[in-house]
């Protein structure tokens, strides 16, 4: 495929993008944890955003180290608790941390709840923005619902017993204790666990109600509703000692250990209250619920039909409970950023969660197609589908990370590009992905042995969410500090048009204007504001170093023409321009597209590169060569659109697809 043709696929795709809107200034959530003991009393006494609770008593993870939950202070007549996932274990083999373990073991010292789906505070359309919330970590194994220390023996050859410490019955009441002491007066409380945390929810949220009388409650098992035969096959529960305690709580007192299954809860907890709306949400093939079926010894090839039988094993018994069936074999999803995005037969998910907190019943929601997930928005037309497959699809997008210059690394996937500068002080990220992608640049940062905490700055080129979309997470967890223009905060911060597009909303930070330098120890990265592709895109400069020799780098900001209208075109043009203007002593370019730039051809020859070798990335000529081929399509766009000839841009896009070739 051609230059040429290269840039018709991604500015066809690009054409789809969000519309530029702007949004509210926000104050961003600390990066840092605030660490409390048990013993400092109200939740409006602790510092804004997460707060580190370490209680006394027996409380304990698995392995015995110490446990502790996290609190967010919001509105005292607003509650939220939130159980964390995480596996289960209940034999040797996926207890031993040494051998194939399946659970989170402990609360590590980085543990950080999240900044994405419901725990993002910087979208305005979160249901629970003003709520506090406690959110309870997971690391005993048991479903957050063990009583027992439970040993496992060896079974391989001078295999040591193995203690592990299923007491997520003592977790979770020390975090029920601190919050009865510090919400006294909840008037709306929200129950929910995803995963492992999924399932005690309808437990808990009785629980809860029978303390907080008057409040109104709403409960959601988020990823956990297809166990339908595991624990009539292997009993986890034994293991774990949950009818230690279990019959003791009012309304589960007739609950028996044979038989037992999940949907027991949900019957005795729906029973016993039969004001509160009980539900649950899954994806219709989820991978995960079918690995742990696999490992309790049910096969499951369509879990969409367990999921059915227990809904209805359910409904059987109890009229106060509510399901969502969404498509695809993704896991969970009040964690994640598909929160805001996905969709089953027309019903946003984020939508229909809310109608439980606000008590408005939506009713059962069930996919129509459900072998794929669905988003809010429009469908896709089919070229744009097979792109976005593509985009998605781990096998064609993954690229191991890799040093170009002493200084600067690739950090991204195949179709958009990441770097990151390295300095004396830290490392600035240029451009920080999307979606999964993101958790993919932040393993690759640490595959090169660098450390994503120390990401000073991440400069987005622009707001686009391919290049945005993980700005939130760099700057809740790591406290980078965002930079783009006004004109692409306003695209980072507003609702896509599509629901493909979300990215977590991250908090205003720096708005950099034409001519803006980022100085950070040794190195600085000045900033052109080259409109066109959006209209605060930016274009950086900065030095790269081999040796004892030094060269002046390029990351063009926005090549794509994902826009229409002949000034719009005239304002590339002038922006392209510019850029041919300055580009004497530049040498390297390291374009937002690695295809834009010939970046993996050119990998192949730094990796064959002998001593005294010219540096294959040092390339003057390649550089003019590329803007003028730049320019020439953008010219070639602009008579087009002035003879009223411009061409459809799915008709590119068809074309560009049959072409085939990657461009390198």
């Amino acid at each position: 495929m051609s230059n040429l043709t290269i840039t018709a696929v991604l500015t066809t795709a690009l054409f789809f993008l969000i519309s530029c809107s702007d949004a509210p200034k926000q104050t961003a959530e600390p990066a840092t944890l605030e660490t409390q003991s048990e013993a400092e009393a109200g939740i409006l006494d602790l510092q804004a955003g997460w707060n580190s609770i370490s209680p006394e008593g027996e409380t304990t993870c698995s392995d015995g180290s110490p446990y502790r939950f996290f609190v967010r202070p919001g509105s005292t007549s607003k509650l939220l608790v939130y159980m964390q996932g995480g596996g289960a274990c209940w034999f040797r083999e996926n207890c031993d941390p040494e051998m194939r373990p399946t659970y989170s073991i402990n609360v590590g010292e980085n543990f950080h709840p999240g900044s994405t789906g419901i725990f993002n505070y910087n979208n305005a359309t979160n249901p629970f923005n003003d709520y506090s919330v406690v959110m309870a970590p997971y690391c005993t194994g048991d479903v957050h619902m063990g009583a027992r220390d439970t040993v496992y023996p060896g079974v391989e050859p001078g295999q040591d017993d193995l203690l592990i410490r299923h007491q997520g019955r003592a977790n979770m009441q020390a975090v029920l204790d601190w919050t009865y002491a510090n919400v006294p007066q909840a008037d709306e409380i929200f129950v929910t666990g995803s995963s492992a945390g999924a399932i005690p929810s309808p437990f808990y949220a009785s629980v809860i109600a029978d303390h907080y009388s008057d409040a109104k409650v709403a409960q959601l098992g988020d990823g956990a509703g297809g166990y339908r035969r595991i624990n009539q096959d292997s009993q986890p529960d034994e293991q774990w000692g949950t009818f230690d305690f279990l019959n003791q709580q009012k309304g589960f007192e007739n609950e028996k250990p044979e038989g037992f299954n999940y949907e027991r809860l949900y019957i005795a907890a729906a029973k016993a209250h039969p004001e509160i709306l009980f539900a649950k949400y899954d994806a219709a093939e989820d991978g995960v619920q079918k690995q742990f079926l696999a490992l309790g010894g049910s096969e499951t090839t369509e879990l969409k039909a367990s999921l059915t039988a227990n809904h209805d094993d359910i409904r059987a018994e109890a009229e106060n409970f509510r399901a969502y069936i969404g498509g695809g074999a993704s896991h969970t999803i009040l964690r994640r950023p598909e929160f805001y995005a996905y969709a089953a037969n027309g019903v946003s998910i984020r939508d229909w969660i809310t109608s439980l907190v606000t008590g408005t019943d939506s009713g059962n929601v069930t996919c129509i197609l459900c072998d794929e997930a669905q988003f809010t928005g429009s469908a896709f037309p089919p070229a744009m589908q097979q792109m976005w497959d593509i985009w998605e699809d781990a096998e064609q997008q993954h690229v191991a990370p890799f040093q170009i210059f002493d200084n600067l690394y690739y950090v991204g996937i195949d179709w958009v590009a990441a770097y990151v500068l390295e300095t004396s002080d830290g490392l600035i990220l240029i451009d920080s992905l999307y979606g999964k992608w993101t958790t993919q640049l932040i393993k690759n940062i640490r595959e090169l042995g660098l450390d994503p905490s120390d990401v000073k700055y991440v400069i987005n080129t622009h707001g686009h969410f391919d290049h945005a979309g993980g700005s939130a997470a760099f700057q809740t967890q790591y406290g980078s500090r965002i930079v783009m223009t006004a004109e692409d905060w306003g695209i980072a911060l507003a609702e896509p048009e599509d629901g493909r597009f979300y990215q977590p909303t991250p908090a205003r930070d720096i708005t950099a204007v034409d001519g803006d330098v980022i100085v950070l120890g040794d190195s600085r990265v000045e900033m052109f504001n080259t409109p066109g592709h959006t209209e605060g895109v930016l274009t950086l400069r900065y030095t790269v170093r081999d040796g004892a020799d030094e060269y002046t780098a390029i990351t063009l900001g926005g090549v794509g023409l994902n826009f229409s209208g002949v000034e719009r075109t005239e304002t590339y043009l002038e922006s392209y321009a510019r850029l041919q203007a300055m580009q004497d002593g530049v040498s390297v370019s390291l374009p937002n597209h690695a295809l834009m730039g010939g970046v993996f051809k050119r990998r192949a020859a730094l990796t064959d590169r002998a001593p005294g070798d010219a540096h294959p990335y040092v390339d003057a000529q390649g550089y003019r060569s590329s803007l003028a081929k730049f320019v020439a399509n953008a010219e070639t766009k602009l008579a087009q659109e002035k003879a009223g000839t411009a061409k459809d841009p799915l008709e590119e896009l068809t074309n560009a697809l049959i072409d085939g070739d990657n461009g390198e």
